[in-house]
Formats: C-alpha cells, structure tokens, sequence
C-alpha cells in the first residue's frame, strides 16, 4: 500500500464518520417532526417569555392532536386560534374547565373559590440582555440591573386543584396581598365564570402574559383547541447577538 492509497483510506473513514454523525444529527432533529406531521400533530415556536419559565423564546415545541371537543386535563399547556384573532395560534396553559369559576387576588389563583397551593421557591436568576425583537425587556425584583447582570424574579410552584404543577413567574407586586382599591387587574380580577363550551388559560409568567383575564383574549372555546404540547424539539437563544442553541432545553418534555 502506497502512502497515497492509506492517506485516501484515513480520509474515507473519517468522511463516513462525518457522514453518519451529520445524518444522526439531521434524523434527530427532523424525525420527530415528520412522525408529529404524520401522526396529525404538529410543531411551533414560542415567540415571547409569557410562558416562561416552562416555554422560552427561542423554543420549537411539539404538540400532539386534540380531540375536537375534547377538554384536555387542567394543567395541559395547550395550542389554540387566538378566540379575537382566528389566524393567530397562541400558547397557554388551562387552568379553568367548563363551569368553574375563577379569580385572581393579590396574584393568586382561585378555582372554585379555593386557592391553589403556593410554594415560593429561590429566585429565577437570568442575564439581562436586550430583548428579542418586539419583546419588552426583562422586569427585574432586585432593579436596577445592568445589561448582562443578574436579573431576579420571584419563582413559585403551584399546584391547581387535582395535583397538576407548575412553576410561575412573579415579577410585580406581592403574592397573597389583593389590590384593596378594588381596581381589576391582572393580579386581581373580577369572578369569571367559564362557560361549558371553554376553558380559561394563563401564562406562566402572570406579569407580561396576556390571556383569559383580558377582555383582549377572553375565554378559549373549546372549538378553537388544537394541540397540546409535550415537547420542547429544540431551543435557540435569541436574545444574545448570535443565535445560540440551547442545548439543555432539546428534547426535553414539558408538564
């Protein structure tokens, strides 16, 4: 053998490693989005923070079909056609089935009139970076924060009624303490009441989410429920300079 012949031979092998772990890589990615297409789901980008900290801009995310009609169980992050914007698909979490009442005070969540459980949790610590375009930048509870320092926000586990959980964003006011002035809010709301045929929806981070306590959005009608999400496909982060890939959030399952 030639040193010509074992040169072309080290490239080969290492043209078929690059090969296969390029075709590894784009089988990762794109299988499971050709599998949720065939399957009838289907796949979406969140494009702001009012999910966070559980969805993030940046995120692509994969949902699977919802039975026309059905009520998915309370908890479910769910897509649906925007109930005033009919060509907009928006993402939030269901918190308020048919034929229940609900209600914000001091930034806490009533069902039925009983509170859902809170349990505050140490401070959702990010950079604070110039937001992506359109999007506001982040409110910080230790302000003022200098660009790329360390921005605070309260973070809370709830659990709704059932025992479905999740984590909660609070950036404004104080969890538990109503607006006496008795001036509707987001922290604190009149009584709604869900009709049988909807659900009522939240963001997780309640301060910059809007949704079904705002005359904007209102209730979701069960008729314009498409999906539920269950994955996080793949994550990149738009609020720095660069794109960049977070890679910890790939394929990771959302509750």
């Amino acid at each position: 053998m030639t040193p010509g012949q074992g040169i072309s031979w080290v490239r080969m092998i290492l043209g078929g490693a690059v090969a296969l772990t390029i075709a590894t890589v784009l089988l990762a990615l794109i299988g499971p989005l050709v599998a949720i297409r065939l399957y009838g789901g289907s796949h979406y980008q969140i494009v702001d923070d009012a999910m966070a900290p559980t969805l993030l801009t940046g995120d692509w995310i994969l949902a699977e079909p919802l039975e026309a009609g059905a009520v998915p169980p309370r908890g479910t992050i769910v897509a649906y056609e925007h109930p005033q914007q009919p060509e907009a698909v928006w993402v939030k979490r269901v918190v308020g089935l048919p034929g229940e009442t609900v209600q914000m005070r001091g930034g806490a969540l009533y069902i039925n009139g009983h509170r859902a459980q809170m349990e505050r949790l140490a401070d959702r610590v990010i950079q604070k970076r110039p937001p992506a375009r359109h999007q506001a930048w982040p409110v910080c509870i230790n302000e003022p924060v200098e660009i790329d320092g360390a921005c605070h926000q309260e973070l809370w586990r709830e659990t709704l009624p059932g025992g479905a959980t999740e984590l909660i964003v609070n950036t404004t006011g104080t969890i538990g303490l109503a607006n006496l002035g008795g001036t509707p809010s987001g922290d604190d709301t009149p009584l709604f009441k869900v009709p049988d045929d909807a659900v009522f929806v939240l963001g997780d981070s309640r301060d910059i989410s809007v949704d079904s306590r705002y005359r904007s959005h209102g209730m979701v009608p069960l008729s314009n429920l498409r999906h539920m999400v269950w994955m996080i496909h793949s994550s990149l982060d738009k609020s720095s300079r660069f794109f960049h890939p977070r890679w910890e959030r790939f394929f990771r399952m959302v509750h």
